[in-house]
């Protein structure tokens, strides 16, 4: 052999190798946590999509009732907790939906004070009562554009965060402040702040300091993405605790009304309206406001059904309000088939998800309006006026 022949090539040291394997070792359980939060995601938002068909049947029958000039305080009383109660079930299926993306943010108007609010009141009846939380609200200005639920889940998880950073109790402080055309949200605690060396790490997919098992590493990085969304922006400072700055756009003057204004009234009106829609519980409150303002029902739950009925009664049908999860032929397959049959077609598109890309585009082939569930008396009506203008 010559004594000039290579030198076998040394392979990865010891050393080497165990860094390699704890670092496959680590890609392997983020992708299997990665696959179990699609799995949790897929579960949860067929569970959102189920529970707001319920919650329509909730908040419509509690509408009704106050229509009704017979019904006394005391159960005036009962269907403000009833509502308040819905209400705070269609947030929590909001988040859901936002945290699988069912849909895209909506766009309305939020008041950043009255949110922050509710959270407080939340955490106040929810966390260990070793936390003080305070708030402060400075800012003159609260309302942003944005989707209710996401910004609500926003300043939740924030919130909750800072809960888990004070083990042995402290100070959860809400504060808002102007900020140059936008309101600034900040979530601070007195805990012992987030070390040096991993504060750039916070927003990263699956990095957590919790325990194996206490959470997914996910809750800041579906913040930043939601801020990103709505056209904002979060930062961080630990100076004796912790401090989230999330500073969201002001809504333009012109912003469109409160949702409570919204319900300050039903408008009547006539006419057939035909409702396709799977869920029994739908059907039966639907029809039930159709008839309280004026106009006359037709519900079917089969959209096969549905489309042959409408191809044989298209004359006597004014308006049609298609849900568009269907288990036979989705909402956008009964839309199209609608159209072919009549293309002048009045069609309003509801869902227990939000209003996303392929709503849009339906609505840009002739769809008149999005009714997002859960939906009230007032919310419907509204609705059919103004398709009934159209």
């Amino acid at each position: 052999m010559s004594e000039h022949s290579a030198a076998p090539a040394r392979g990865p040291s010891t050393s080497e190798a165990e860094l390699l394997r704890q670092r496959v070792e680590e890609l392997e359980a983020q992708l299997a946590q990665s696959q179990k939060l699609l799995a949790i995601g897929s579960l949860a938002g067929g569970v959102a999509h189920d529970f707001n068909n319920l919650l329509t049947a909730i908040l419509g029958y509690a509408s009704l009732l106050r229509e009704d000039a017979s019904v006394g305080p005391q159960v005036l009383e009962a269907l403000d907790v009833i509502e308040k109660a819905a209400e705070r079930a269609s947030q929590l299926t909001g988040q859901l939906l936002g945290f699988v993306r069912r849909g895209g943010p909506r766009r309305v108007r939020v008041d950043v004070h009255q949110t922050l609010g509710e959270v407080a009141e939340l955490l106040r009846h929810t966390i260990d009562k070793s936390i003080r939380i305070e708030t402060r609200f400075d800012a003159g200005a609260s309302h942003v554009p944005g989707d209710p639920s996401q910004i609500y889940q926003v300043f939740l998880n924030l919130a909750l965060n800072a809960r888990d950073a004070m083990p042995d109790g402290g100070t959860l402080t809400l504060a808002t402040t102007p900020a140059a055309g936008m309101v600034r949200v900040s979530v601070m605690d007195t805990g012992a702040g987030i070390p040096l060396h991993i504060r750039d790490r916070i927003f990263e997919p699956f990095f957590t300091t919790k325990d194996p098992g206490k959470g997914t590493g996910m809750g800041l990085t579906v913040v930043q993405s939601i801020v990103r969304s709505h056209g904002g922006r979060i930062e961080m400072e630990c100076e004796s605790g912790t401090r989230f700055h999330v500073d969201l756009p002001l809504s333009a003057a012109q912003a469109s009304v409160c949702a409570e204004e919204a319900e300050a009234g039903a408008t009547r009106g006539k006419g057939s309206v035909l409702v396709i829609d799977d869920e029994e519980v739908v059907r039966q409150v639907a029809a039930r406001m159709l008839n309280n303002l004026g106009y006359h029902p037709i519900c079917l739950g089969s959209s096969r059904e549905a489309i042959d009925y409408y191809s044989r009664r298209s004359r006597d049908i004014d308006m049609v309000i298609v849900d568009l999860v269907m288990p036979e032929l989705s909402g956008q397959s009964v839309f199209e088939r609608l159209r072919e049959i009549n293309p002048r077609v009045r069609v309003v598109l509801t869902s227990g998800y939000s209003q996303d890309a392929g709503v849009e585009a339906m609505m840009d082939r002739g769809a008149k309006a999005f009714l997002p569930k859960p939906y009230r008396l007032a919310q419907l009506s509204e609705t059919l006026a103004a398709v009934m203008k159209a």
